[in-house]
C-alpha cells in the first residue's frame, strides 16, 4: 500500500505528536520518496487550538532545530490518513474507538521495536528531552520503512 498521508496521534496534541509531525516533515524534505506525503498531527483527547507544551516547544528546537510556534492542537476524531500513527497504546486504543479512517498502528510497532512513547506531559524538562529521543529514533525508521514501502509501491 502506497502511503500519500500520514497521521500522528497522541493524547493531548502538545507533547509527542507535534514532534513526530515536524521530525517527519523535516526528514521528508530531503528524501524524494516522501516529499509528497501530507503529514498532520492530531490528539484523541485533544481540544483544537493548544498550544504545544512550552517544554515540548524548548525540547524540540535545542534537541532537533523544530520550530514548534505555529502548532495548535487538533481533536483527532473522525479524521483519515493513510497511515494513523500512534504514540502509545492506550492512543492506538482510542483512536481505534474514535471510528478514524485509516490503518491505525502504533509508531512503535511500525518502526519494529514494539516500544510505546511515554507521556511527558507534567512531567520535568529531562523526560521532554528523553521523550523527543525516542521519537526521533522512532520517526527515523519509520521513514525509512515507509521510503522503502512507498518505492517499491511505484
Amino acid at each position: 500500500m502506497r502511503v500519500t498521508s500520514l497521521l500522528f496521534v497522541c493524547a493531548g496534541n502538545i507533547c509527542r505528536s507535534p514532534i513526530a509531525e515536524e521530525l517527519f516533515k523535516q526528514i521528508a524534505r530531503a528524501r524524494p520518496a516522501l516529499a509528497s506525503i501530507q503529514v498532520r498531527s492530531a490528539g484523541t483527547i485533544a481540544m483544537n487550538g493548544s498550544r504545544a507544551l512550552r517544554e515540548t516547544s524548548q525540547v524540540a528546537l535545542e534537541e532537533l532545530g523544530l520550530d514548534l510556534t505555529n502548532h495548535r492542537s487538533q481533536n483527532a476524531e473522525g479524521m483519515s490518513a493513510d497511515l494513523i500513527l500512534t504514540l502509545d497504546r492506550r492512543v492506538t486504543r482510542q483512536a481505534e474507538r474514535l471510528q478514524m479512517n485509516g490503518r491505525v498502528v502504533m509508531l512503535g510497532d511500525f518502526a519494529g521495536d514494539g516500544e510505546s512513547v511515554e507521556d511527558p506531559y507534567g512531567s520535568v524538562l529531562e523526560a521532554h528531552r528523553a521523550c523527543a529521543r525516542h521519537i526521533q529514533r522512532l520517526v527515523e525508521a519509520a521513514a525509512e520503512r515507509l521510503e522503502r514501502e512507498n518505492i517499491i509501491a511505484d
